[in-house]
């Protein structure tokens, strides 16, 4: 049996090393470019940041690798996950973009009237020969929308005109319709586009596209007050839908891709990446031991505070004592922030929740008046410390990008983390505390202090998130230095299953996903709030996922309850046959 499992183990490990190459090589291939393998290697060496980008994807792939490793059969219940959040996301976008082909109806447009002839003076009537009208079809916002225009002109019998329905500008994309009525209101004349031969005649009357529309040289028939009316074409279902389509694939395309367009999309989604690793290691530990604290928001804005004060007040020192010490402040913030909701559970029973929310308040208020009052130069034109000291700021690995040497603090943190979890007494003790407190108080672990180490520690990790933010990716501190990210966190240790060695697959692909999300908002011009509801959706799914879980135990256990009373019976009449036996 062991050298089946061996093999086993010696499979996935391969399996593994495989999808990690694939991975880094699909990734360098999309940042460098090349249609061959050896055009993307002449591209890689030639760049001057090659080291530092196959370095950083090398990681990527490991980390890939590690989530294989780790999660075996369950990594494809996560993939799965989120490939079913994106196809649903792709329904949302779609419905988003519903309404893509209404350019076609909507914009400004202008009807112009040409003759040779005569005009007739009439104050009566909208249009005469050589003027032209216009307004704009269904306006967003309007209180009443134009849909339809209708303007009258006075033309005598044998009266040669052209009529020119166009878009008034070269960012309207309206296709027109003209219609020709006579004084009776019938129809005399129509188009609904324009051929490439009166494109030319009438370039000079600005018009330019198809959607255009031209009743060209038409002999009026007869003297009176004439109509022309011009609308918008409908837009057919098969274009809708067609447009729908390619407006949500441009948006999927900018949102799947988009990070990896250029290096400095790809680093935006790698700095990311490095923060939230370290804020779902935060989170993973507490969660161990079955804390819902939330407390990881406080301890960064504290860590980024602390570093940051180090940092602008250490301005003599050389990066060699400035950055240790910048980063030591940090983590102990982090941890004494930390350490006060674990007491407050420990030893007062206080809901850890509800402490860790009202603890993130009072920081980043308390951050935010330390900034304002102590911290700003006074000539500053917004909230914002000094530009750190070079000396206090994290190194950079990718030139012109915020990608520094905090890779190696995070690779230290997801090493440390998991020795602490899995190789040391304090993680035994969270382990036990977090399968079954009563069975750990029995078992003789001090659960109360364990508890509040576990917060301490947790608040260690989110305080070099903080000092990550601050001296690595904005190098000052700034007003709502985190917007949140710390709550990002949860998913992160929520998609890890709070394994240490998983979170940073997971932390990449949420801040791919977040920074798809930009690149998406930007390019295809499709609100970030999209990405929000995939995100709420990989939530929903994971919880789901757990609920059917503790049903399915639930349901072994009442399995195995029932065995046991269907046994028992049996069990008392083989007594009693044996006592009157004897």
């Amino acid at each position: 049996m062991t050298p089946i499992r061996n093999l086993r183990g010696l499979t996935l490990i391969a399996a593994s090393l495989v999808i990690a190459v694939l991975f880094t090589f699909f990734i360098l291939t999309r940042l460098f470019g090349g249609a061959t393998l050896s055009e993307t290697l002449a591209n890689i060496g030639a760049s001057p940041d090659a080291p530092g980008l196959l370095f950083v994807n090398a990681l990527v792939g490991i980390s890939v690798a590690l989530f294989v490793i780790q999660l075996r059969w369950n990594a494809l219940r996560v993939v799965i996950t989120v490939i079913v959040a994106l196809i649903i996301g792709y329904g949302v976008t779609a419905l988003f973009n519903l309404d893509s082909a209404a350019r076609f109806t909507r914009g400004e447009f202008k009807v112009t009237l040409i003759s040779d002839a005569e005009a007739v003076e009439n104050d009566q009537v909208d249009l005469q020969y050589g003027r032209s009208r216009g307004d704009e079809f269904n306006k967003p916002g309007a209180r009443e929308p134009v849909t339809q225009a209708a303007y009258t002109f006075e033309g005598k019998s044998g009266d040669v005109v052209s009529i020119l329905g166009i878009a008034a500008n070269r960012r309207s994309e309206i296709d027109m319709q003209l219609a020709l009525l006579d004084p009776v209101g019938e129809t005399l004349a129509s188009a609904t586009t324009v051929t490439p031969e009166l494109i030319e005649r009438f370039k000079d009357d600005d018009v330019r596209t198809e959607r255009d529309a031209v009743i060209a040289d038409f002999t009026l028939p007869a003297d009176g007050v004439y109509t022309i009316v011009a609308e918008p074409q409908p837009v057919p279902g098969d274009v809708t839908v067609n447009e729908t389509v390619s407006a949500t694939n441009l948006a999927y395309d900018a949102f799947l891709l988009g990070p990896l367009g250029r290096v400095n999309r790809w680093a935006v989604w790698i700095q990311d990446a490095l923060t939230l690793i370290l804020i779902g290691l935060a989170i993973a530990i507490v969660f161990r031991a079955q804390q819902f604290a939330l407390g990881a928001e406080g301890q960064l804005y504290f860590g980024a505070l602390v570093s940051g004060a180090i940092a602008l007040s250490s301005s003599n020192l050389p990066p060699i004592l400035v950055i240790p010490l910048a980063l030591l402040g940090a983590v102990t913030a982090g941890f004494l922030w930390g350490l006060l909701p674990g007491i407050l559970k420990a030893y007062l029973g206080a809901n850890e929740l509800l402490a860790t929310l009202m603890l993130n308040t009072i920081a980043t208020r308390f951050y935010e008046l330390v900034l304002t009052f102590q911290l700003k130069p006074p000539d500053a034109g917004y909230t914002a410390s000094d530009d750190f000291p070079v000396a206090a700021q994290f190194p950079q690995i990718v030139s012109g990008t915020q990608v520094t040497v905090a890779i190696f603090l995070v690779i230290a943190a997801v090493v440390i983390v998991w020795l602490l979890i899995n190789r040391t007494p304090l993680g035994y003790e969270i382990r036990m505390v977090g399968a079954n407190r009563k069975f750990a108080d029995y078992g003789g672990v001090n659960t109360k202090r364990t508890i509040m180490l576990a917060m301490a520690v947790s608040g260690l990790v989110a305080g070099l998130a903080g000092a990550h933010l601050s001296m690595g990716i904005h190098r000052m501190l700034i007003l709502n230095i985190s917007l949140g990210l710390a709550f990002e966190g949860i998913v992160v240790a929520l998609l890890a299953r709070n394994d240490p060695l998983v979170i940073p697959f997971t932390g990449l692909l949420y801040s791919y996903l977040r920074a798809g999300a930009q690149f998406m908002e930007r390019d295809a011009n499709v609100s970030f709030e999209v990405v929000r509801i995939i995100q709420a959706i990989i939530i929903l799914l994971i919880t789901a996922e757990a609920l059917i879980a503790f049903f399915q135990n639930r349901r072994a256990m009442q399995r195995a309850i029932k065995a046991e009373e269907a046994a028992a019976p049996a069990g008392a009449a083989s007594a009693q046959e044996n006592k009157a036996h004897v």
